[in-house]
């Protein structure tokens, strides 16, 4: 329980205790429970548009409160790594600067602009979705890129010596994937069925040519780009799933 409580502290605003001292082994034991929270955040998001359709308000206003409740549940902390990564990898420098750009706490313009398509993008999917069905695939897509986090931090290389994204790296077993998957694939079937399975299948295949760009450009991956691929991750699932919908699948 300690371990999911660390996760689940780390990954949302949600606290249980005061603790703000943690062990490297602390962290790294926390990694196979990022399914589990994906669990939580999607189910909050869920219950949130299940709620905002008991009232009267505009299908846009609905899609930006969904924006915002996820803002104050994970604490806005993918966008952070969204963000930064966008700053270094758009920045056209070489490996050690884009480095030193994404951990400078400064917002550039390639952050800003990065984030409004994000923001447009989730809101204009929500739109196109049917409404009652949106909470099943928030839930699907929350705990989809959740499970992939743990693949990324287990099976990457890391780009710097030090780092919170490390932390979590450092002392993580190989199996913890295995573990990780296997309950994120029963959390995403029961929440969206055998489609909500195939859509991640496609989401991950993009996504690993997304992190292997990643290692190609930066040495490995960071705690940032573990923000960006599960953002990227985010949009990317919405889309297929419109497209997928739109096939007749």
């Amino acid at each position: 329980m300690r371990d999911f409580i660390t996760c689940l502290e780390f990954l949302t605003r949600i606290r249980f205790t005061k603790r703000d001292i943690w062990t490297k082994e602390d962290f790294s034991r926390s990694v196979p429970y990022f399914p589990l929270v994906g669990l939580i955040i999607g189910g909050f998001l869920a219950l949130v548009n299940i709620v905002l359709l008991q009232t009267n308000v505009s299908d846009f206003l609905r899609a930006s409160l969904l924006i915002l409740a996820e803002i104050i549940i994970t604490g806005g902390l993918m966008y952070d790594g969204f963000m930064d990564t966008a700053d270094g990898v758009f920045s056209a420098r070489d490996r050690e600067r884009m480095l030193e750009i994404m951990k400078d706490s400064c917002v550039g313009s390639n952050a800003v602009l990065a984030v409004i398509v994000l923001i447009m993008l989730k809101i204009s999917v929500y739109l196109e979705m049917p409404p009652a069905d949106l909470s099943y695939i928030i839930i699907a897509m929350s705990v989809a890129t959740r499970t992939f986090m743990v693949l990324f931090i287990v099976n990457f290389p890391y780009a710097r010596k030090e780092g919170i994204g490390n932390l979590f790296r450092m002392y993580a077993k190989p199996y913890y994937t295995y573990i990780a998957f296997f309950l994120g694939m029963i959390f995403i079937y029961v929440s969206g069925g055998f489609a909500a399975v195939t859509v991640a299948g496609l989401c991950l295949v993009i996504l690993l040519i997304v992190a292997n760009y990643f290692v190609r450009l930066l040495g490995g991956l960071t705690g940032d780009t573990y923000g960006a691929l599960t953002e990227i991750g985010n949009v990317i699932f919405l889309l297929l799933t419109i497209f997928m919908r739109s096939g007749g699948y």
